[in-house]
C-alpha cells in the first residue's frame, strides 16, 4: 500500500495505491492555498476511511507539475520526506 500526492493545475489529490499501482481511493483538495492546514488531516481521513494505519503504508510519493520554488510543492514534499523518513526509522 502506498500513498501518492499529485499536484496538477493547482489541484492536489491524495491517492491510496494498491500493490499493482491501482488507485483504491482518492481525496481531492481543490484549494491549494490551504494545503498546510488540510494535507495531514486529509491523509488521516483517507487512511481511516480504508481501515488503515500509517504503518500499513510502505511509502509516500509526490508527483507535481509545480516548480520546487512554490510553497504548495514544498509543503507536500516536506510531508512526503518526513513520512518516508519516519517509516524507514520505525522498521
Amino acid at each position: 500500500m502506498n500513498i501518492e500526492i499529485k499536484i496538477k493545475n493547482k489541484i492536489v489529490s491524495i491517492g491510496l495505491m494498491g500493490k499493482s499501482d491501482e488507485i483504491l481511493d482518492r481525496i481531492v483538495l481543490s484549494e491549494e492555498r490551504r494545503l498546510s492546514e488540510d494535507l495531514l488531516p486529509s491523509i488521516d481521513d483517507l487512511l481511516k476511511k480504508n481501515n488503515l494505519e500509517p504503518k500499513d503504508v510502505e511509502k509516500m510519493t509526490l508527483e507535481s507539475d509545480m516548480g520546487e520554488n512554490f510553497t504548495t510543492y514544498r509543503i507536500a514534499k516536506a510531508v512526503v520526506d518526513a513520512f518516508n523518513w519516519a517509516n524507514r526509522n520505525n522498521n
